[in-house]
């Protein structure tokens, strides 16, 4: 079906999930934005997820799908569908792809719906094709194609964007000072969480860094995580021999400032890394389960990932380890973290 860009006016973009996603949605988002500069943007997006669409200068509104509905999850389904169709979109734009997306695409109303075919499911739902993506290609890339095939030429350079209000940094400067901490010191951040245990650096390697952070470079090592994260967090702690400050409570914008406050933070492949690609803050990122060829953080300018010693089955579907206790990220030596730090931190550290 041939698109009309002229009669383009509202634009519906599907992207629920999650922190790493959004943000590497940045780059689709600024194209239709180039290519309809008169249009208006909604984005639908998990509500938990609000804070990573702060000041987006290529979002014109955000609509909030409720991750845990108060009643029937159908009820709220039906709901949305009734909100998206009164909102009388010309283009739905399926970012997402899944189930849910690509059928509220499809009830959207829009004259225009466009997404990966890649089920049967998600061909029903769209009527404009998108070419399939290589196998390696970049996350954002995969979006982009999206954008692509309705006419945007592939930007010079992506352009990736995170924000978060004055006051988050206010909250965030204000809980590092209560650890009493000399801001003329280097910050490195460590961050241990991953949506999956397999995709975690093991805490007694991530806590002898830490130590050796402290104790060779004289940098100010602090750890952020979420609640279920505590009790690596502790483990952490106790491997490197220091109580070393942690914050587990932290909102979206509060720990997008903790990260740009840092000169550098370690984490493994996970939101907050894209989130440090984001904002510029160096990063080194170590990945096992899942490949860095597609998951890689984007936007800073001085990074570096490691993948540990190669086992057959990487990268896998991350749906279950037959290794448990010896996965791949185990295989990331100490040593070889240290070495690539080493180029990583600032001279003053």
């Amino acid at each position: 079906m041939k698109l009309d860009p002229g009669a383009v006016r509202r634009i519906l973009v599907l992207r629920y999930r999650s922190i790493g996603d959004i943000i590497l949605s940045n780059p689709a988002l600024a194209g239709l934005r180039r290519m309809f500069p008169a249009a208006k943007i909604h984005m639908v997006v998990d509500d938990v997820f609000e804070d990573v669409l702060y000041g987006n200068p290529n979002v014109d509104k955000i609509i909030l799908s409720p991750r845990k509905p108060s009643g029937p999850k159908w009820k709220a389904d039906i709901a949305m569908i009734n909100k998206l169709r009164a909102a009388k979109y010309d283009l739905a734009v399926d970012l997402h792809g899944g189930p849910r997306s690509s059928w509220f695409t499809l009830f959207s109303g829009a004259r225009w719906r466009i997404g990966h075919g890649f089920r049967w499911r998600n061909r029903l739902c769209y009527n404009m094709a998108v070419p399939t993506p290589d196998f390696d290609d970049h996350t954002w890339r995969v979006q982009y194609r999206v954008v692509n095939a309705l006419g945007s030429a592939w930007p010079e350079k992506p352009e990736f964007f995170l924000n978060f209000p004055e006051k988050a940094m206010e909250s965030a400067r204000a809980k590092v000072g209560e650890t009493g901490f000399n801001f003329d010191m280097p910050i490195v951040l460590l961050h241990p969480g991953a949506r999956i245990q397999v995709k975690r650096w093991p805490a007694e390697k991530m806590g002898a860094l830490a130590r050796w952070l402290v104790d060779e470079k004289g940098a100010a090592v602090f750890l952020a995580g979420s609640k279920a994260d505590e009790e690596e967090i502790k483990s952490i702690r106790r491997a490197a021999g220091y109580a070393l400050p942690y914050f587990t409570n932290l909102n979206v914008g509060e720990l997008a400032a903790l990260i740009k406050m840092a000169n550098l933070i370690v984490c493994n492949d996970s939101g907050p890394m894209h989130m440090a690609g984001a904002l510029n803050t160096p990063i080194l990122a170590l990945f096992g389960p899942s490949d860095p060829k597609i998951w890689e953080p984007m936007g800073a300018d001085v990074k570096a990932t490691i993948t540990g010693a190669p086992m057959e089955c990487m990268p896998c579907d991350q749906k279950g380890c037959p290794y448990e206790g010896a996965h791949c990220m185990t295989r990331i030596e100490l040593g070889e973290v240290k070495r690539e730090l080493e180029k990583l931190l600032p001279p003053h550290a």
